[in-house]
């Protein structure tokens, strides 16, 4: 029975699998079709591991927290059963995993912006990956609507947003009145003007 073993490298994480050719399924012999085990390593934290169910809940909510962060929202994403959590804590996020095993307190791991990178592209490295001929079980990435994302904003960003577009209406309004709308001349005036030097010279012959 062949043994086959991939792994993902990014700068702060590991992540590697095992398993064999689903035979039934008409597997190639460089193809694993039936995953064995798993493994994530990040640097600074445990060794995760676990079944098939761990990788699918911990695949499902990085990667849509991952979207939706870059998408500039910023909200809480759990797992069926609660394996999995991510949320945000302050400029990071945090990763809480509930063990199935009865006696197993949670984990928590709080990763920032390169560490959380460094995940998901393991993860999309994964799924898109052509020696794999695994069902995981991934909602589809829908593009987020412009009302999907203000209506996730914090409070605060629209207070925010709310005063920067006040201040520009005000000072757009200030600029519009300092605008001189007068566009004509008194020709004389000019005319005057330019003949006073020669009328000096005229003067002094």
């Amino acid at each position: 029975m062949i043994n086959l073993s991939y792994r993902f490298d990014q700068n702060s994480t590991s992540l590697e699998l095992a398993g064999m050719p689903d035979v039934s399924n008409s597997d190639s012999e460089q193809t694993i079709g039936i995953l064995s085990s798993w493994s994530l390593k990040i640097i600074g934290f445990p060794l995760l591991e676990g079944e098939k169910e761990h990788l699918d809940n911990l695949m499902h909510v990085i990667l849509q927290y991952s979207r939706s962060y870059v998408s500039g929202i910023r909200k809480t994403f759990i797992s069926n059963k609660n394996i999995v959590t991510i949320s945000p804590f302050g400029t990071n996020h945090k990763l809480l995993l509930n063990s199935t095993k009865k006696g197993v307190k949670p984990l928590e791991i709080i990763l920032d912006d390169s560490e959380l990178s460094d995940i998901t592209r393991c993860f999309d490295l994964l799924r898109f990956d052509s020696r794999f001929n695994i069902n995981w079980k991934l909602s589809l990435d829908k593009p987020y609507t412009k009302r999907e994302i203000y209506n996730n904003l914090n409070k605060s960003k629209r207070n925010i947003s709310f005063f920067y577009s006040f201040i520009v209406f005000i000072a757009s309004s200030v600029l519009l009145f300092l605008i001189p709308i007068n566009d004509k001349y008194d020709i004389r005036d000019i005319d005057s003007n330019a003949q006073g030097p020669f009328e000096e010279l005229k003067d002094k012959f």
